[in-house]
């Protein structure tokens, strides 16, 4: 099982730091040279049931089963030409941010069959979901399952995060970008209280839209943009006047719950700090990804003009909650707005400019099959496609930082995302329509991991 382990952390990037490198054979293979083209893969997922199929993500609204060297014909869930109530963006060109951007299958999916997909609505705002799979046929969704467990109003059609996974402590955390446009302009990363909000009122575009507010969307949820949301979806919140979260329904009721140490719970740290908040700072954590042997959490964030940024929580005790600088920092620069007074902001654990590229996509930490990249770091631009590998060298720290020089190679099209399987194999999933999987002759069986090495 997956559990943060200080002390074993300690050592694993010690050792890491010694010496590993990439093998000289590493190759990126095309796990299925046959298949048709996909549209817009960006998320590969596996359900830790033990069954070896591997989920892949399509933007425009399908979930497709990959297993035993083929997709299946019919998606494990589709939004093509069926809706969920609310709708489904029309998704414009090649670069619209919107659409399916997150998967997470519940660590207890093997017994109670839930699963959670972050996607826009028909309004272009955010919408976090569960379904249960059917108990007649595991390779397809029973649509009719669906319960919300929360809305986000969206500023703009832009840096919708969207990445949704369980973290070793068996909550979600999800990840919203600022709300769009560009500079933050509504200042939402910055913003933790429904109070917060009202400064940035007037300015064009940012109060709630009548299309969220008129269906039961809560406004106060435009405080969770730019941030790192932690919850328990196990528990419901019964109604009250007196909580403050800022996703709840209007009688204070909500699908979800608060873990009991993140850090504005009760207004321990900020009065009227929405509860779900875990960190905030972010400008758009497209993709992260938890080390699946220490815990700790791994963010890409993407750049404004200047810096991309690979940001960093160490696994542990949650503590107090991390404020990573967007939108007065940008990476290690400084980026013109305003921060939080008194706070202590996070630098990026790595960070790189407009040289090497334009977004970042965040991956995984090897913990798989190939012994010489174990512990690794794999991260990519999405604009220039160049591929690194980091290895953890202290506490917070990461090296060698990204150059042209250390790259490891160049993706095979645009790099919308990483993905791991139940061994720990990790892939790349590109917008040429393709999903690839690291290799080389050095790889181990699986069976030496077992059934529940995750």
């Amino acid at each position: 099982m997956i559990r943060a382990l200080s002390v074993f952390a300690t050592l694993l990037w010690a050792t890491v730091a010694a010496a590993q490198t990439p093998p000289p054979d590493l190759a990126l293979t095309d796990i299925c040279p046959s298949c048709g083209v996909l549209n817009r893969p960006l998320i590969a997922r596996h359900a830790g049931d033990g069954s070896g199929r591997l989920f892949v993500v399509e933007q425009i609204g399908n979930i497709r089963v990959f297993v035993n060297g083929a997709y299946l014909p019919t998606p494990f869930l589709t939004f093509v030409g069926n809706p969920p109530p609310g709708g489904f963006v029309a998704l414009g060109g090649t670069g619209d941010e919107r659409g399916l951007l997150g998967l997470a299958f519940h660590p207890n999916f093997r017994q109670n069959g839930f699963l959670y997909i972050n996607y826009n609505d028909a309004a272009s705002d955010t919408v976090v979901a569960r379904y249960r799979v059917s108990q007649s046929d595991p390779n397809q969704v029973d649509l009719s399952t669906r319960l919300v467990i929360l809305r986000v109003d969206q500023d703009f059609s832009n840096h919708n995060g969207g990445n949704i996974l369980f973290g070793p402590d068996g909550y979600l955390y999800i990840g919203m970008g600022d709300g769009g446009s560009g500079n933050d302009p509504c200042n939402r990363a910055q913003s933790l209280t429904p109070a917060d909000l009202l400064p940035n009122e007037p300015t064009s575009g940012c109060p709630a839209d009548s299309a969220f507010t008129s269906t039961g969307g809560n406004p106060d949820s435009r405080a969770l943009l730019g941030k790192m949301l932690r919850l328990n979806v196990d528990v419901t919140t019964s109604a009250s006047a007196s909580n403050e979260l800022c996703a709840d329904n209007a009688d204070g009721s909500a699908s979800y719950s608060i873990p009991a140490d993140n850090p504005f719970i009760g207004s321990a740290r900020v009065v009227g700090a929405c509860d779900e908040i875990l960190d905030y700072g972010l400008r758009n954590p497209w993709r992260f990804s938890f080390d699946r042997l220490t815990g700790d959490l791994i963010i890409g964030d993407v750049g404004q003009n200047a810096q991309e940024e690979v940001s960093f929580r160490p696994a542990g005790p949650i503590g107090a909650p991390i404020n990573f600088g967007w939108d007065c920092r940008e990476g290690p620069v400084a980026a013109g707005g305003t921060c939080r007074a008194g706070d202590v902001l996070t630098g990026p654990v790595l960070a790189y400019g407009r040289s090497l590229g334009f977004s970042i996509s965040g991956g995984y930490r090897f913990r798989g099959l190939i012994p010489d990249l174990n512990g690794l770091y794999v991260y990519a631009d999405y604009v220039t496609q160049r591929i690194w590998f980091a290895a953890q060298t202290g506490p917070n720290t990461f090296t060698p930082q990204p150059s042209a020089a250390n790259q490891w190679g160049t993706a095979p099209g645009s790099v919308a995302s990483f993905g791991e399987d139940e061994d720990g194999r990790v892939y790349l999933l590109s917008f040429n329509g393709r999903v690839y999987r690291f290799t080389s002759a050095t790889e181990l069986p699986a069976a030496i991991f077992g059934d529940g090495f995750e």
